[in-house]
């Protein structure tokens, strides 16, 4: 018999704090382990407890999504068990997971029950004070439609739901207030509020996400080649490295899932917060959409703290500096710095790429939002033999 406990951890322990956790737990010692096993011995005769093994480093999408909901950023696996017929120890064993759990921010699973158990708080997050300003990080995945996989609208959904569930559609719609409850429809009442959208389905998420928009399925009234989604977040919780880690692999996998052309992330200041979303007015710092109706435009004239960049760019990859890409299935990913910064405070990427990829501010006299193109002078002959 083996009775099997599995602790998700957003840190790893060393064997000093490991000796320290067990000590606290009354009768219970460790003895000297081999490699990466320890045994867990209790009472005045040593008696065999349970074994913990590990720490192994697990990917985000090989994290139990009832786990994933509780803890942010788990990162490794420690698994306890129970040899042999000692029922007895079970309860101890169980306790010490739990007590590993909360020590490391992470959640203890029961491989018999399912039950989950945590204390972290590493999800929750502490909203900015009603009618202040604040920076908005706006994500943006610009797609081929004819390249897109059947049903982009899922992929979204399912890398949404293993990733990031805070930016899963909530409610979603075509138009406020949003008719469609994801507490009530479930998944296939969002992708057929896709399906039969003509135009762009926008969806609200879960703080720090505060939702986004994905352009218009096969009932689209006047489909162009090229295809869009995007998501929002408040900047400023983007900055702690789990959420960090968190929206750079969502970033990421729906780039080389959709797959798509180009992608950026870009943070805009002087958004002001209502308490449930966010306004704009004339003092806020509008996004650049790279993309008119005339087609694609170039890559945008200011700097975003990240761009992914996939085919047809494939050719300017080794023109970026080695520190600060990172190749993923499908392209590459550039950060220009390591938190959410603003154009301000970002290198171009002009330094490194042909300037004439870039387009430029056309004349804008009545201050139209967001703001008019010029049009890059060289643009990749896919994306052109695409135009409007």
């Amino acid at each position: 018999m083996s009775y099997d406990l599995a602790v998700y951890t957003s840190r790893s322990a060393s064997i000093e704090e490991l000796r320290t956790l067990i000590a606290q737990a009354s009768g219970l010692a460790m003895e000297e382990g081999s490699g990466r096993s320890l045994t867990v011995v209790r009472g005045v005769r040593r008696r065999y407890s349970f074994t913990i093994d590990g720490p192994d480093a697990v990917e985000a999408e090989d994290v139990p999504e009832d786990v994933g909901a509780l803890v942010l950023g788990a990162r490794f696996l420690y698994s306890i068990s129970v040899e042999g017929t000692t029922e007895s120890e079970i309860p101890h064993a169980t306790r010490f997971a739990r007590r590993l759990a909360e020590a490391l921010d992470g959640a203890s699973s029961n491989q018999q029950s399912g039950e989950v158990w945590s204390r972290s708080r590493s999800r929750v997050i502490q909203k900015p004070e009603r009618h202040t300003r604040v920076e908005v990080l706006h994500l943006q995945w610009f797609c081929l439609r004819d390249e897109l996989k059947p049903n982009p609208a899922s992929a979204f959904f399912d890398t949404a739901r293993q990733i990031l569930p805070e930016s899963l559609p909530r409610r979603f719609g075509e138009y406020e207030p949003f008719q469609g409850k994801l507490a009530i429809d479930g998944s296939e009442g969002f992708f057929r509020a896709w399906e039969e959208s003509i135009l762009s389905l926008h969806t609200s998420g879960t703080v720090p996400c505060l939702g986004g928009h994905l352009s218009a399925g096969p009932s689209a009234l006047r489909p162009d080649a090229f295809w869009s989604l995007s998501l929002d977040f408040l900047a400023e919780p983007i900055k702690d490295a789990r959420w960090q880690v968190a929206v750079r692999n969502l970033f990421t996998t729906l780039a080389d899932q959709l797959p798509a052309f180009y992608a950026s992330a870009g943070v805009t200041a002087g958004n002001i917060w209502t308490g449930r979303s966010i306004w704009v007015d004339g003092a806020t710092e509008w996004e650049i959409y790279p993309k008119s109706r005339q087609g694609w435009t170039g890559l945008p004239p200011v700097p975003t703290w990240w761009t992914w960049l996939g085919h047809p760019y494939e050719q300017y990859f080794p023109f970026l500096p080695a520190d600060r890409i990172s190749p993923t299935a499908r392209g590459v990913l550039f950060e220009s710095s390591s938190e959410p910064s603003g154009p301000s405070q970002l290198p171009h990427l002009s330094e490194w790429l042909p300037a004439d990829l870039f387009s430029k501010f056309a004349q804008n006299p009545h201050s139209v939002r967001p703001a008019p193109l010029v049009r890059a002078v060289t643009i990749p002959t896919a994306l052109r033999e695409r135009d409007g």
